[in-house]
């Protein structure tokens, strides 16, 4: 799995950068947001906990996908801007899980996106 950078656009009204990229993945399945959020994390020299996989589109049959990726300057920011769905789906399965069964039983969750 190879990750090029598309388009890397600063936006510092709401204190992000936007990213455009391309994953190949050829031979492969469609790569897992977390593996996403991990290298370009690490390519970027951010804070995983800032950094957001918005979209992820593979088309049918092709053998790479093209994504969004939002990394935040600061979690207060992050909070404020992006909507649940989004934030849930950037975490591991487990704390997933979790969340929404908090959720569903109308308890307090808002601690695990910490």
């Amino acid at each position: 799995m190879s990750i090029e950078n598309i388009e890397e656009k600063k936006n510092p009204l709401i204190g992000r950068i936007e990213l455009t990229f391309r994953v190949d993945h050829f031979g492969a399945s469609s790569p897992n947001r977390l593996d996403i959020k991990k290298k370009i994390s690490a390519i970027q020299g951010s804070d995983e906990k800032l950094t957001i996989v918005k979209k992820l589109d593979t088309h049918f049959g092709a053998s790479y996908s093209i994504g969004k990726v939002y990394i935040y300057d600061n979690a207060k920011e992050l909070q404020f801007f992006e909507p649940f769905h989004i934030k849930v789906r950037n975490l591991e399965k487990e704390k997933r899980i979790e969340i929404y069964q908090l959720k569903r039983r109308k308890e307090p969750y808002k601690h695990l996106f910490k």
